[in-house]
């Protein structure tokens, strides 16, 4: 697997892992992406420590020898793989890939690099310390160090800490008590969340396997995310819109809240994902909702007015960098695009308002042009709107006068960010 090749992380490593012939163990395979991702999350410090042993750039190296020095570097360095196992691994590696005359040189590199001391403290300008030890692209540096000054590296290790699982009970089939029963009968630990019918779960394989998620008796969502459902506050009867649905996590959440009664329309742009939606409410034997094709930042009459409409708009996702380390090297380019595209569907939800409804905005982002800038400029242009407090709290949440901010640090969930907004009463 040395290829180095643009595309969403999880989907280049299932392809790859597809080539191998015959095919990997399931223990190799799991080992084969542990390697992949811990070098994509801390590939830049890698590469600071190679540069300082190498005669060569590691920008300038061979393709499959660098592959092969990222990766043994990762493995000795954050992988607890001891040093001469990693180092013989890719000594053999080089060999094997037909660069004998490399493998001195990585033998000798990696030896060096591995065990050399480094700390953030090594790094005095602010921008490179985030870049290098914390492994962000520039343009995720700058944005960060602008906003959020000092607090910045807190933030960035942050991103090194994946959230606990959470999951959503879904009370139509289930009660907490029961499915807490059966998850530690098949051998999960579960804690009690925050608040009602979240449950924290430290599964032993994958959340989205075994008997209790295949008949629907919960769905997995984060704490921020169920957050943002809960604040929409729907109820039994009411119609019920959620603007940008995939994959429909805050559906099944606002479906099992109404009870199955009523009405709720979950939108979504791309055909596939609708599919995905379908298959969710299927599973989780829910009668309630539709899921249906429609671009929310297009007007759509057709739709009618509802209660309640939750708008989780597209973002550039600097909130769920622990979960999608791909997210960490983005350019930021388009960023006024994709908020004119936010705030065109802000408004749309707004006007599928009914008198006396509720609107929420949510992104997965901590970056305040698409959160707190947004949440102004829709109350200047919609004086009739006011924010409202959330009735539920998260310790280390912020809530200030354009929302609710989740920071990774503080809340221990998704960076998130949830505006709760309703008409003024006439």
């Amino acid at each position: 697997m040395h290829q180095e090749q643009a595309g969403y992380a999880n989907l280049v490593l299932d392809a790859e892992l597809k080539k191998c012939v015959p095919p990997l163990e399931p223990r190799d395979a799991a080992f084969a992406a542990r390697i992949f991702y811990t070098v994509l999350e801390y590939q830049p410090l890698l590469d600071y420590l190679l540069n300082r042993f190498s005669k060569k750039p590691v920008a300038k190296m061979d393709g499959p020898v660098r592959a092969i020095l990222r990766a043994g570097l990762a493995q000795s360095r954050f992988m607890e793989v001891p040093l001469p196992a990693a180092v013989n691994e890719s000594v053999k590696l080089t060999k094997a890939m037909g660069k004998t005359s490399a493998a001195g040189m990585v033998n000798a590199v990696l030896r060096r690099a591995a065990v050399t001391p480094v700390q953030e403290t090594d790094f005095t300008d602010p921008l490179e310390r985030l870049q290098i030890y914390g492994c962000l692209s520039e343009a995720v540096a700058k944005l960060l160090y602008a906003q959020y000054k000092e607090e910045a590296f807190s933030i960035a290790a942050a991103f090194r800490q994946r959230p606990a699982s959470a999951v959503r009970v879904n009370l139509l089939q289930t009660t907490d008590e029961a499915l807490t029963a059966f998850l530690q009968e098949e051998g999960h630990r579960v804690q009690k969340g925050p608040w009602p019918h979240a449950l924290l779960v430290d599964f032993q394989g994958s959340p989205a396997a075994g008997t209790a998620f295949a008949r629907g008796d919960y769905h997995v969502q984060g704490l921020a995310s169920q957050f943002a459902a809960l604040c929409v506050q729907a109820k039994p009867h009411q119609r019920v819109l959620d603007l940008c649905a995939a994959p429909g996590g805050k559906s099944l959440t606002l479906a099992q809240e109404m009870q199955n009664c009523g009405e709720l329309i979950s939108g979504e742009m791309v055909p596939a994902r609708v599919h995905l939606i379908e298959k969710a409410f299927q599973r989780c034997g829910i009668t309630c909702a539709r899921a249906i094709q429609n671009d929310a930042s297009v007007p759509n009459r057709n739709l009618g007015k509802f209660d309640r409409v939750l708008c989780d708009v597209p973002c550039s996702g600097l909130g769920v960098i622990a979960k999608k380390p791909d997210i960490r090297y983005k350019d930021l380019d388009g960023m006024e695009n994709l908020c004119a595209i936010q705030q065109k569907i802000l408004q749309n939800g707004a006007d599928s308002l009914a008198e006396n409804g509720r609107l929420v905005y949510s992104t997965c982002t901590i970056n305040c042009e698409e959160n707190q800038a947004q949440i102004d400029t829709f109350l200047r242009k919609n004086p009739e709107f006011h924010l409202v407090l959330p009735d539920i709290t998260l310790p280390g949440m912020e809530t200030g006068p354009y929302g609710t901010l989740f920071l990774p640090q503080k809340t221990g969930t998704d960076g998130f960010f949830v505006a709760i907004l309703e008409k003024l009463s006439t």
